[in-house]
């Protein structure tokens, strides 16, 4: 079962087994969701014996209330999810997206004990920009230069993040996406998030969708190259791999991982 906590003025989901027999997972969810996407890993995970958490980042779902969430930079993400993972006492962290660049800033803090990468946006000198992408950010540009709350159409996610996805459940997870952060995206996407890959001392997993509109699978490539670490290719799938049908592969794949890294 699914309760929601609070850890500190965090809202936090969590799931925990009735005997816990390995150490906790946090989940942090990427650009325009919230932690209600990885619903159903927190209970797969709790099945398998993990406590499983996910963070809803500031802005959304009463964390930080008060955050103006267009001038939340990618930092301020960091020390959200850093403020629950501490609290967890260094667990394996699993990131999507977004989630997975603030997962490579808790490696390189040393805040986790291993991290898993799925779809993750890129750190400063891998750019995710592609002439479609491009091309698609135009619109949101004003929102992204001024620090801005950025609405995105719903057209553009069927289109770069929901290619995969069936169109029954499109509308749902459309109504499920919330508005973000323009500093937030501005750091992603021009200015960069640095990570020095020295520091980097955890185990580290990179699992990329072979259908991924929003960023390829190549980018994933050159990630996972970065660190020297392994990478899994899921192909035939796209940028939401984490509630696409057969999720549940991705998630076994990823809890093997931790389980025999930690």
């Amino acid at each position: 079962m699914i309760e929601t906590i609070r850890v500190s003025d965090l809202t936090v989901l969590r799931a925990v087994p009735e005997h816990a027999t390995r150490p906790p997972v946090l989940f942090v969810h990427g650009y325009f969701a919230d932690a209600t996407v990885f619903s159903e890993w927190l209970q797969f995970f709790a099945a398998r014996g993990v406590p499983a958490y996910a963070v809803h980042l500031r802005g959304r779902a009463d964390s930080r209330t008060g955050t103006h969430l267009g001038r939340a930079s990618i930092q301020d993400f960091v020390e959200d999810a850093a403020r629950v993972a501490r609290d967890l006492d260094k667990p394996a962290v699993i990131g999507h997206s977004m989630g997975g660049l603030i997962a490579q800033r808790l490696a390189e803090r040393g805040e986790v004990r291993a991290a898993v990468l799925v779809t993750p946006a890129p750190p400063r000198g891998i750019t995710v920009l592609s002439a479609k992408l491009a091309r698609k950010q135009l619109k949101y540009l004003p929102s992204i230069l001024r620090s801005r709350v950025v609405n995105p159409a719903r057209e553009d996610l069927r289109e770069l993040v929901l290619n995969r996805v069936p169109p029954g459940l499109q509308d749902i997870v459309l109504d499920a996406f919330v508005p973000d952060s323009g500093r937030a995206g501005r750091d992603m996407s021009i200015v960069g998030v640095p990570v020095d890959v020295d520091r980097v001392k955890c185990p580290m997993l990179v699992i990329a969708a072979g259908d991924d509109h929003f960023i390829p699978k190549g980018i994933i490539e050159r990630i996972a190259k970065r660190y020297d670490a392994p990478l899994q290719i899921f192909e035939g799938r796209g940028h939401m791999i984490v509630i696409e049908p057969g999720w549940e592969e991705v998630a076994d794949a990823a809890d093997r991982w931790i389980r025999e890294q930690v």
